[in-house]
Order: C-alpha cells, then structure tokens, then sequence
C-alpha cells in the first residue's frame, strides 16, 4: 500500500483573482493586519491587491460566518464585493450596468470560447450565480448585508448557466411558439463554419481515427435529426391548437374575426416584454405571414402567386443565412483581435473597450444564429400544418387565414415607449408650457 506525504497545515487565505476569476490561495507574511498585500495569480500571472483583516490571516472583505453576525453590509458598502468583482461593476451599479456587465462576462468565459482552460466552466457558473444574485433586488440587497456564505439564493437554488443563458432569448413564456433553443450550440456551429478549413491535428489522424470521429459525427447528427422532429411535431399540435380558436369559429363575421385577432394581440402585447419578445415576434410573425401567404397563393394566377412566395422565401433565408456568417466572422476576428492586443499589452480602458466590443458582437452572433434555427424549424411546422391532409381543404384555407392574421399582429408589435425616449424640442417646450399657461 503506497504511503502518501503530509506537510504542516499552514494557515493560506483563500481568494479569487479579480482579472481571471480563477481559484488562489496564498501566505502571507505576520504582522501585516489591516494592510493591504500584492498578490501574483498563478493562471494570469498578474498582480492584484488584496486587504487583510484585522487578525492579518484573512481577506477584509471575507463574509462572516455567522448569518447573526453583528457585523453588517449596507447597499452603500455591501460586507462583500466578490459578486460585483465577478461582473467588473461597483456596488453602486444600476440593474441595467449589471445586466451589460453579465452579458459581456458570459461571453468572455463561455465553455466554448475557452475549451483549452479546464476552469472556464466553473468561471462561467461563478459568474452566472453573480448575475443571479445582483439582478434581483431581495437578493441583492441580502447578499449586500450578509454576503454570499449565509443563504443568499434564489428560490429553488441556481439555474444551470447554460439554462440560465438561454433565457435572453425569450425564455419559458416562447417555448410553446418556438421550443427550446440551444443557444451554445447554435454559436459553436456559427464560429465553427466560419474556421472550415481543416487543421493540423486533422490530417495527422489514422484512417481508423477519422472513421471513429465520422461515426460519432453522424450519431449526433442523427441524435439532434430525432430531437428537431420531435420539437417539430410539439409545435404542430399546439399550432394547431391555437388556430382552432379561429377555424372553429361559428361564422367568419367581422366581429368573430376582430375577436380572434384581439386574442392574439393580448398575448403579443404580453410577450413582447420577455427577452427579445419584439424581435422573436417579428421574426414568427414574419415566417407565419411568408407561409400563410404561399399556400393562399396556389389558388392566384394559376399558382403563380403561391410560387412568388416560395421565391421570396428561398431569397430570405439565403441573405439570413450569409448575415449570420458574416456576424460569426466578424465575431471570431473582434477575438483575434482582442488576443492580439493582450499580447502587445493594454490599459485597463482599452481592454474593457475591446472585451465590450466584443461582447455585443458575440450576442449579436448568438441571437442570429437562434434566429435562424427559429426561423427554419417553424417553417416546418406551419408546413406541416398546412400540408395536413387528415382535415378538409377548406380547414386548411381557415389554418392559413388564420396564421396570417397572426402573423401580422405579431409584425406589428412596437416596443413600448417612455416619455424619455421622446425626444423634445427646446421651443416646443417651452411653446407647450406657454399654452399651458
């Protein structure tokens, strides 16, 4: 039986760094209670500051133990930071900055931008329990007073990131429209076409190598072929659902029709909140409409209008589909970029500038690639509906109506507006005032 060393146990201070939010540990030196301390990162080799507390044996900022503590954090200077280190914000942040901050960080250590670094999930979990924490003001404000070792969770405990990421895009209120939408997925495929070109470790491979990788390839394939069907034929069945609501309708009077368009414009109103809900209404609304306009088409000019509709759609998808690659292409060269500064050295200004860059590019990706899966999958669905030759063809002309009507409510849904986003002219209010007057 193998006997393994033991050292000492010596008394190290835990802590992340702030610039790579890895795991470090370190030892200081006695007598340095209450001072601050130069700490090198064993990831990033940078140097951080770090303050003890009063004993010099552990960090300042460090979360009491006890949840009745009498120490306590206020908003204006929360017990701990790490939450808010973790985002690059200050405890004073606004939902909005944090929110920014959230994305840009996200993006920076998502799994699949870094899959050379072992400790960019647990990076990417970290900074997703932040977010989690800091967006919610109950939370927030519990994390500020106590920190985050003493409960500070959000009912029913963390998301799973991945998840958790996927919710900018509409969320659980669209999964009856659209289905689930793998956002990690559609963003490595992205940058995946747009680096095609084989590499080197590819040619080096055996002949039986590569056939193992071309099997495994083909079994996910098949694996998402059978996991699309099924979402395929979920939507159906709830699309079909929804637009009963107007093929069973006793009469096709103005009234009825205003009835059914009112439902749907009640729950476009509502949907458009969520995340993304206007642009993941339009772009339904836009497929819905494209569909329902070609198969009412068939019965135009010998046909001829229902094929203009076909043309229209082939000629969409391929320009959604080349301003998907060029944003993935775009995206990879902001990181080549960005890789290329870091070696050449930056400030902290110019760094933040880039990484922001880069950020809004990476959602930009991100959201046109679901877009794009969005769009192709539904396309199927109202094919599906409108091809069903289990009901009459005159249901299947009611289905179409009906879509369309959709369609067009939700093309026509507009994001709300403040009185702050209205711009106002000096002298009109100073006209307006007058007459007031």
């Amino acid at each position: 039986m193998t006997v393994y060393p033991s050292r000492k146990p010596e008394p190290y201070i835990k802590a992340t760094c702030p610039e790579c939010i890895n795991a470090l540990e370190f030892l200081p030196a006695s007598g340095l209670a209450n001072q601050k301390v130069q700490v090198k990162c064993w990831s990033c080799e940078k140097t951080v500051d770090f303050e003890l507390d009063s004993s010099g044996t552990d960090l300042k900022s460090k979360v009491a133990k006890s949840r009745f503590s009498r120490k306590r954090g206020t908003d204006d200077s929360p017990l701990s930071t790490e939450y808010y280190d973790l985002l690059g914000v200050g405890a004073a942040a606004t939902q909005d900055e944090i929110k920014k901050a959230y994305r840009k960080m996200a993006i920076k250590y998502h799994p699949d931008k870094n899959r050379d670094d072992p400790t960019a999930e647990e990076k990417f979990k970290k900074i997703s329990e932040a977010y989690q924490v800091l967006s919610d003001p109950k939370l927030r404000k519990r994390y500020n007073e106590y920190g985050e070792e003493n409960g500070v969770k959000p009912d029913g405990g963390f998301v799973d990131p991945e998840e958790f990421f996927r919710q900018s895009f509409g969320g659980e209120r669209f999964v009856d429209i659209i289905g689930e939408i793998s956002i990690g997925r559609d963003m490595r495929e992205a940058l995946e076409t747009a680096d095609s070109e084989p590499s080197e470790n590819d040619q080096q491979l055996t002949p039986e190598q590569k056939a193992e990788r071309e099997a495994q390839k083909e079994k996910l394939e098949q694996e998402r072929a059978e996991t699309r069907a099924k979402r395929v034929d979920t939507l159906v069945t709830k699309l079909v659902n929804k637009l009963s609501l107007y093929t069973e309708l006793p009469d096709n009077s103005p009234n009825s029709v205003a009835a059914f368009t009112n439902i749907v414009q009640i729950e476009a109103e509502d949907l458009k909140h969520e995340n993304y809900g206007v642009e993941l209404l339009h772009a339904i609304g836009g497929t819905y409409t494209m569909k329902a306009n070609q198969y009412l088409g068939k019965s135009v000019a010998f046909g001829l209008g229902g094929m203009f509709h076909s043309v229209r759609e082939k000629s969409y998808i391929f320009s959604e589909t080349v301003g998907t690659l060029r944003t993935a292409f775009d995206l990879q060269s902001s990181f080549s970029e960005l890789a290329k500064a870091e070696e050449k050295g930056l400030t902290d200004e110019e760094r933040s500038k880039l990484e922001e860059e880069a950020a809004q590019k990476g959602l930009q990706a991100i959201w046109r690639g679901s877009k794009l899966e969005v769009e192709s999958v539904l396309r199927d669905v109202c094919d599906k509906v409108l091809g069903d030759t289990t009901v009459s063809k005159e249901t299947r002309k009611d289905r179409a109506v009906a879509l369309k009507i959709i369609g067009s409510v939700y093309c026509k849904v507009r994001p709300d507006i403040s009185p702050d986003d209205l711009p106002m002219n000096p002298e009109a209010r100073t006209s307006s005032s007058s007459s007031a007057a």
